[in-house]
């Protein structure tokens, strides 16, 4: 999933709805927490450059905490997806009770 994101850096965000915007914030960041966890964060400054990208367009957007909170709510994800969400970013959430079930 990061090497998409590294790939597909130079896309406009902008083309993006909101929604998009969140999931693929989300999804980013619970990979690169994992990677730095594991060690395997060799092109850091690439990533936060990513990582930067996304922040500065939702606020852009002005999109707000809450918002971002609903989206991760209703917002389905693929097994490995969901499973790094749930770890890094939501602990708090029913994921694994959902990843149970699929």
């Amino acid at each position: 999933m990061i090497g998409f994101f590294i790939q597909q850096k130079n896309i406009s965000l902008r083309l993006m709805t909101d929604f998009e915007l969140i999931k693929n914030h989300t999804i980013f960041f619970a990979y690169f927490c994992h990677l730095i966890e594991t060690d395997q964060a060799d092109s850091a400054e690439e990533l936060c450059e990513i990582g930067w990208k996304l922040d500065e367009e939702i606020r852009r957007r002005k999109i707000t905490e809450v918002q971002i909170e609903e989206c991760i709510k209703n917002a389905e994800f693929d097994p490995q997806d969901q499973l790094m969400v749930s770890i890094y970013i939501d602990p708090d959430s029913n994921f694994y009770n959902i990843i149970g079930k699929t």
